[in-house]
Order: structure tokens, then sequence, then C-alpha cells
């Protein structure tokens, strides 16, 4: 492999082998290529000896999915960390899978524009890392998620070939959208080598205000009347706390736009509040310390939370917040904190010393009898070979099976860490 791509961009180190173990199975090599050649040819080597690599960022969102069937490689695409093409007046940027997404963002407010798009950790998640786990967060609601700013992405198949689609112009209609084929396939079908988004304008100002609620009770029928009232907020997320802090549940608010719209859209906010007896506890500009005090942990928490199981469960917006209570009634008496997502029908859950194999089995039942989807983040390693990550299967995973024996008939990209273990 070093004669591929350089000595130094071939680590066998232990300690930096074992930093990027899955599920604690560790590659025998890391590999860190610079360009999308040496991508390729890592790939091809890599499947011409029969063996098998996952695609990896920084790797902190590498603990979902299911572990590798295989897991000889670990290739590291920070090095491609090049912005390709910004067009401010096209509101398009391309850039290479290794540029996190806070150095994008970063580029991006030179211009007064975003990537509206807010998963866990930006800070160590690269745009390949991005699509390739579909990561979203609090603003999926009200600004969409990946496959709705990709139009162009380029990539190396299983066999070590060069591919783009799409291109770098919005008005792309051309050939068959392979972007949203790749976006959250945990890198089974291809490695993303580049890719190129639509952008928006940035919103004028943002704000945070908290409500604090009496109960659960009250937290959830406060955000039912929040969708119902169809306030145009970029987020709205309610808290509750589980455990011997189950008292305490707030929802928070962010709100966005010129001041005339801000000013608009608090005093509906504190109007709902008052008629339902919620307190308002914090109201800030969402730059001040105490609003990002807020944001940030709700929009980090399904990697952040303290805890041997998370789960995220997704519903229609309308039962959520029966689909949310019904969760943290299954799980009463034990220590941890309920996310609700109201307009994305949205539930997480982080338990902190939960009896992981009985309370997601417990999980997996109240999910199915509302209807709803499971998505099991974090259990332990012991665990690995038993848990069914997503569920319920989806209908079309026969489709999905042609498909991955199509694109990787060796199984070389990640084998094994998608739906059904594809």
């Amino acid at each position: 492999m070093s004669g591929l791509i350089g000595d130094s961009a071939v680590v066998t180190d232990p300690a930096a082998r074992g930093a990027l173990a899955i599920a604690e199975i560790v590659p025998e090599l890391v590999v860190r290529p610079g360009c999308r050649d040496e991508v390729a040819a890592c790939v091809a080597d890599t499947a011409a000896r029969g063996g098998a690599l996952v695609p990896l960022g920084l790797g902190v969102h590498r603990g979902l999915g299911h572990p590798p069937v295989r897991y000889d490689v670990a290739l590291v695409t920070t090095r491609l960390a090049r912005v390709v093409d910004y067009t401010p007046a096209d509101m398009t940027v391309t850039v290479e899978s290794g540029v996190t997404l806070a150095a994008l963002q970063e580029l991006l407010a030179t211009e007064g524009q975003w990537l509206p798009l807010d998963p866990p950790l930006p800070a160590l998640t690269t745009v390949g890392g991005l699509i390739a786990a579909d990561l979203g967060g609090p603003l999926r609601a009200s600004q969409g998620r990946v496959r709705d700013f990709v139009i162009g992405i380029a990539v190396v198949t299983a066999e070590g070939h060069a591919a783009r689609a799409g291109g770098r112009v919005v008005k792309n209609v051309a050939g068959y959208d392979l972007m949203k084929l790749f976006t959250g396939s945990l890198g089974t079908l291809a490695v993303v080598t580049e890719a190129t988004f639509k952008v928006r304008p940035q919103p004028a100002a943002t704000r945070c205000l908290a409500l604090s609620c009496r109960d659960a009770t009250g937290a959830l029928a406060l955000a039912e009347r929040f969708t119902a009232d169809g306030l145009a907020a970029l987020s709205t997320t309610v808290v509750l706390e589980l455990g011997a802090a189950a008292s305490r549940s707030v929802l928070l608010c962010l709100v966005g736009g010129v001041e005339e719209d801000i000013a608009a859209q608090r005093a509906r906010v504190l109007a709902l509040a008052q008629r339902t007896g919620a307190e308002l506890t914090l109201d800030a500009a969402g730059a001040d310390p105490a609003a990002q005090a807020c944001v940030e942990p709700v929009r980090d928490f399904v990697r952040t939370a303290p805890g041997n199981v998370v789960v995220r469960a997704a519903t229609l917006p309308r039962r959520a917040g029966a689909l949310a209570a019904a969760i943290c009634g299954a799980v009463a008496g034990e220590a941890g904190r309920c996310l609700l997502d109201p307009r994305a029908g949205g539930v997480t859950l982080a338990l902190e010393s939960a009896g992981p194999a009985h309370t997601i089995a417990a999980l997996r039942s109240v999910t199915a009898a509302h209807g709803a989807r499971l998505v099991v983040e974090r259990w332990p390693a012991a665990l690995a070979d038993t848990i069914e990550v997503w569920s319920p299967l989806p209908a079309a995973l026969p489709l999905m099976r042609r498909m991955k024996a199509a694109l990787d008939p060796r199984g070389t990209l990640a084998p094994g860490r998608f739906v059904g273990r594809l």
C-alpha cells in the first residue's frame, strides 16, 4: 500500500489503528490518501487483495451502523481538504470530502451564505461523512436534509474507478440522481471524494428562546400548540429529563430572519407560552454564549449524551408527541434524557445506565406499536452481533441487496455496515 501513496500516508501504529476501531474491531492499516487518484489506487489494491476497507473522515460518526464483517483498511479522507470551486453569485460550492462542515460554513459566511445543515459536532464532521451518514440536526424540519443540497458528487467505485454524477449548477436535470443513492449508504457503495452543494443566504440574525414547563405533559402540549400554530421557527426541540430529574422539561425555539421577523415570531412564542403557563427562562441572540450553551448540546446530543444506550425514532409529526410519551413511559425510572423534534417527527433517547438488551427490545416494541422506525445509535460492544440497528427492515431490502451486489460484488467497501448487514 505504501508504494501507492507513500510511506508517510500508511499508518500501522497500534494506537492510531485502535483510535479508529469500530465495535472493538481494529483495522490492520490506516491509509490517508492525498488526492482522488490515491483513493482510487488504495481501493483498487484492497479489492485485488480480497480485502475490505471502511471510508472514514475524522471517525466521530463511525459508531453508526453495524460492525464491519471485515475491516482490513481504514481509509481516512482528511487530506482531501481543498475548496475546488466557490461561486457566491451562483450560490454553489464544491469541496473535497475531507473538508469539515465547520470550515465550509466559515468560508460561506464570508459571503453571507450558509449550508443550512447542522449535524452533531460540525467541527469534526467531514463533508464525506455528512453525505455517507446522511447526518442532520434540529434544522432539518425547516431547512431540509443532505439530499436536498447535494447537486453534484465525485466518487471512487469499489473497483477503484473514478466516477461523477450531477454537476456544479443548480439546474442540472440530466442523468440519474446518483447523489441520493450514495447519501446515507455509509460508504458501502462508493467512497465520496468531492461534493457540490447549493447554498442559501444566512439569516440576518437568530434568537434562542427557552421555555420551562411544569412537566413532560405540559412540554408536549406546548410543542403541539407550536406545530398547530405554524410558527416558522428554524428549529423547535422539547427536552425531557428522565429519572430523578423528570420534573424538568424545556422547550427550545430558535427563530431567525430580519429583526422584524424575529420580533414577530418572538411575540407569538411568548403568547403561546403565556396561554400554557410556561415560563421564559432564556431570551438571547443566537451568537450569545448563553444561547450556544442551549443550542449546541441539543445539536450534538446523539453523539455526546452520556450512557450506554442511544436510539432515534421517527414517525409522522402528528404522532411524535404520543411516541415520545410512550418511549419515556417504557423507560420510566431510568436516568437519561429524551429529545423531541415535533415538526420532524423525531425522538432521540439516551439512557445513562440501562440494561441494554432488555431496554432496546422494549423500545423496539414501543416504536413498532406506534408505526415508527427505530435506529440504535449506541449500544455496548458485547451486543454487536445481536443488535439490528435499523428496524423495521425496509421493504426495499431485496433491491438494496441487488444494488450492493452490482456496485460492490466483492464486498470491498464497508461490508456488513448498512441496513440488513449489507
